[in-house]
């Protein structure tokens, strides 16, 4: 049983499907053949391409058909689905920065046809997900920051409050914890205060090291998008990226976590 994660995606579909054919995960019809695998999708299928919709809807199918074979699909809730839910429920209302949420949406590259297309059935769905996990002794979170642990020292204290402030939370309170995630590359700080901080997060949540994306990998290092093609380990192997930054051009990978 091996388990595999992929980050961010950003409504990029046909990368998603060829990501999970080249790791043999699925067949050419798009149907889970990854067995007892698990893959664990960390965040950000929303905006800047312009296949969202589809994305999470791929990954509801194979949640089922994985679940069926004895394998699991699994995914986090990143920024840009909090975002898709939040202009989903408050649309045209006002935020404490005299926005709208929708235009605040369109800033964050937001797709009008994945808003007109979302369901019922998909804001069910996001509401579920969790911000954080663990698998084995890694932390499994979206966002290199720090502020998980505002909300709580262990994986449900965090969750819980997330669940349900996406499901019936007033707006000041998504502003801010929309406003936390602007916070990026927490870990990777010069000299050893970014892992310092890893350290310290996952001595609370009592994992080993953590996986993460959020921060596409060319802006954090300097590299070209499509010279990116694995995980950058880093914070002396506390932390994983695994942003390739798909948005950018990047070819995008999957990590296998037994690497």
């Amino acid at each position: 049983m091996t388990t595999y994660l992929i980050g961010d995606l950003h409504g990029h579909l046909n990368d998603y499907r060829r990501l999970l054919r080249e790791q043999e995960l699925i067949d050419h019809e798009e149907r889970w053949c990854g067995g007892t695998d698990t893959i664990w999708l960390i965040g950000d299928f929303f905006d800047r391409g312009v296949h969202g919709i589809e994305c999470i809807e791929l990954t509801m199918r194979l949640q089922a058909e994985a679940a069926a074979a004895g394998g699991r699909v699994g995914a986090l809730l990143g920024n840009h689905e909090m975002m898709m839910l939040c202009v989903h429920r408050f649309g045209d209302q006002v935020t404490s920065s005299g926005m709208r949420v929708v235009d605040q949406w369109r800033m964050w590259g937001g797709i009008e046809s994945d808003l007109a297309r979302l369901e019922d059935r998909h804001v069910r769905w996001l509401r579920e997900l969790p911000m954080m996990a663990q698998v084995e002794d890694t932390l499994l979170i979206h966002a290199d920051a720090t502020f998980y642990v505002e909300y709580g020292r262990n994986i449900e204290a965090v969750n819980q409050p997330f669940r349900r402030l996406v499901c019936d939370g007033p707006l000041p309170h998504w502003e801010n914890a929309l406003r936390a995630f602007a916070e990026h590359r927490a870990f990777s700080a010069l000299g050893m205060t970014g892992q310092q901080r890893a350290e310290q997060l996952l001595r609370l949540f009592g994992a080993r090291r953590l996986v993460h994306g959020h921060t596409p990998i060319p802006l954090a290092t300097g590299e070209a998008p499509a010279s990116v093609k694995q995980a950058w380990t880093y914070a002396n192997g506390r932390c994983i990226n695994v942003d390739g930054g798909i948005y950018l051009g990047g070819p995008g990978f999957v990590h296998r976590l037994d690497q």
